[in-house]
């Protein structure tokens, strides 16, 4: 299962458009302020989360006839039958905004119990630093349950990787490839394909003592494969375009 996430952070909409163009997405969410983008271009979300501190209330107001799901209250929504053309409207679900997650984490943890294995998010970054570093966090939620996430904005694809990974340069996401230690040391590092190749290389964050300071901001694939194969440890992967 796939599911698409919107969530109230940065989102470009001719982007987001095209990017999800062609895919097929089981479930769709609008969390919070990410409802305005399902408002914008007329998408349907299968579910409305959120304690709604962002969202305009025109535009959930909209969506409350459709039905509702109180938050915590008996077993998640039947994913199919959310997705049926004879239910009619989103499930809305509301949190208390005095709560010790985010609405997307909680959205995030709905969605691998009901089964997803893949997931984007859109929304996930803008001016909000704080935002993307905890976003960033929830990558690791979703990597700790062997389940494909990552963060999409018209400049950047982030994902968190602890195993061979394979990138195809005829659909690459953007000209450079940087990986950056998310835990203090990833050991076995090698990469094949690209402009600057590694083999079982030991990359450390900056505080481990003797830490080798080769830096793996800005690599760029240079064959049609490249390969990234590592024996320990987790990596930040961003691939970016100016």
């Amino acid at each position: 299962m796939r599911a698409l996430i919107v969530t109230g952070g940065f989102v470009d909409d001719e982007f987001t458009l095209d990017y999800v163009k062609g895919r097929q997405y089981d479930v769709a969410f609008a969390v919070d302020k990410g409802l305005m983008f399902f408002r914008r271009s007329g998408m349907r979300p299968d579910y409305i989360v959120g304690d709604f501190d962002s969202v305009e209330g025109s535009a959930l107001r909209e969506y409350e006839t459709t039905g509702t799901a109180p938050a915590g209250k008996g077993p998640l929504p039947d994913v199919e039958n959310s997705m049926d053309a004879t239910v009619s409207g989103p499930k809305i679900i509301r949190l208390n905004p005095m709560k010790d997650d985010t609405d997307t984490e909680h959205v995030i943890v709905m969605a691998i119990e009901m089964g997803v294995k893949n997931i984007d998010i859109f929304g996930a970054t803008g001016t909000r630093l704080d935002h993307v570093l905890g976003n960033l966090q929830l990558l690791g939620l979703c990597l700790r349950r062997q389940v494909e996430c990552q963060m999409i904005d018209p400049w950047n694809r982030i994902r968190l990787i602890d195993r061979e990974t394979v990138l195809e340069r005829k659909s690459q996401f953007g000209k450079y490839v940087s990986l950056i230690p998310y835990t203090p040391r990833v050991t076995g590092l090698t990469l094949a394909g690209f402009a600057y190749p590694l083999t079982d290389h030991t990359m450390s964050s900056f505080y481990v003592e003797g830490a080798d300071t080769i830096s793996g901001v800005s690599n760029e694939i240079a064959e049609d494969t490249a390969r990234i194969s590592l024996k320990e440890g987790i990596l930040v992967l961003v691939e970016s375009r100016d």
